[in-house]
């Protein structure tokens, strides 16, 4: 044997055995890698992803032995049972008893269980189970506003808020029982920063602690907050301007603090609410109905009110849980000419801005948790 393949050998070993020391322990690459099947992020992106996380320099060939090991999902290898996954997409679109869901939905939401699947299978299990789905959710054009161009400069540079009122009282005909919902969305990436259901989206009071909770989540305030012309819009504002105006030098009259509108113009949070029914609101109301359709439950019975809500409040609450985690881990679909970032995940644009724009910043005014506090301790009389 030879000197240059003998020496060469040992390099070899000392490069194989240098890399070894420097990986990251399996644990936390594991964690990152099912980030980026969650992020739905391909090749380059998670290599890129490796790199930014833990400064970890590896090429295709080593990514794919990588996920090998750890059994990292994708749609060509699911490390799982063709039967199995066709069983579990089954169980996802019988659960859509009001078929609203499409392909690309139930792949998404399946895809968030780390079940992957092609969309094309999707479809044709779809077809075979629910091929009248299709035409259910394609009924034809109803009218609408101008449209125009959406703009924003980063993440919380605008939230939009609205409240939800499919399952309230009025909605449900179950007498006083009603479970409004509330939510807050980031204009620029499209991210859903909280759904709640809450006691009643018309009051103020209420409202102002909700907005406290989002407050808290964050750190901060958004530059703009934009409302509908509800009444629940009063402490909202008054929150938002004067914490605004005291930890942010930004002048009021050219960019406001708050901005009350039509709900119909309402557009970043009313556009949510549509995705909502279609995958997960009309199938949450026609089980609450099966209630009072099946003499289950009588709004007259005092204990079954509360009943209704110790066991219903959890359980909505759970389901937009998982509707926001399916919202902002989907891909959105891609339009040419939008101003705002297309084709994304709304979690990648909203952590990573820079990647979708470099001028694109988050604009999150931080606030101290003793502020906070105070102005929670303000509202308490309401």
């Amino acid at each position: 044997m030879s000197w240059s393949i003998t020496k060469g050998r040992i390099n070899e070993a000392r490069r194989t055995c240098f890399d070894r020391q420097m990986d990251p322990p399996d644990n936390e690459l594991y964690d990152a890698l099912m980030e980026c099947v969650k992020l739905k992020y391909t090749r380059k992106e998670k290599i890129r992803y490796l790199e930014k996380k833990f400064n970890l320099t590896i090429g295709e060939t080593k990514l794919a032995a990588l996920q090998k090991r750890l059994e990292i999902p994708t749609t060509r290898s699911p490390r799982i049972a063709k039967e199995a996954i066709v069983q579990v997409a089954l169980d996802f679109i019988a659960k859509d008893t009001t078929q609203g869901s499409g392909p690309a939905a139930v792949k998404a939401m399946l895809h968030n269980e780390f079940i992957l699947i092609p969309c094309d299978d999707v479809r044709s299990l779809m077809k075979e189970v629910v091929p009248d789905g299709f035409a259910k959710r394609a009924p034809g054009y109803k009218g609408g506003i101008v449209r125009g161009q959406l703009m924003s400069a980063g993440p919380l540079r605008e939230v939009n808020c609205d409240g939800h009122e499919k399952l309230g009282n009025m909605a449900l005909r179950m007498g006083d029982i009603g479970l409004p919902i509330y939510g807050y969305r980031d204009k620029w990436s499209g991210y859903i920063l909280k759904l709640i259901v809450i006691p009643d989206a018309r009051k103020a009071a209420p409202m102002a602690h909700i907005y406290l909770d989002l407050i808290a989540e964050l750190g901060g305030v958004p530059v703009q907050l934009t409302t509908d012309k509800g009444p629940e819009r009063v402490w909202q504002h008054s929150i938002q301007d004067a914490l605004r105006r005291a930890f942010a030098d930004i002048d009021p009259d050219i960019i406001p603090t708050g901005v009350a509108m039509k709900s119909i113009r309402n557009i970043i949070i009313e556009a949510l609410w549509q995705w909502f029914q279609k995958t997960t609101g009309k199938n949450l109301k026609d089980v609450i109905l099966q209630g009072q359709e099946k003499h289950i439950f009588r709004p007259q019975c005092p204990y079954h009110t509360s009943l209704f809500y110790w066991v219903f409040v959890p359980l909505v609450q759970q389901a937009l849980d998982n509707f926001r985690d399916y919202w902002n881990y989907h891909r959105v679909r891609k339009q040419k000419n939008k101003l705002m970032p297309s084709g994304h995940i709304p979690a990648d644009a909203f952590f990573n801005p820079e990647k979708y724009d470099i001028h694109a910043k988050n604009y999150l005014i931080p606030m101290p948790e003793e502020m906070q506090a105070l102005t929670r301790a303000h509202i308490e009389p309401e």
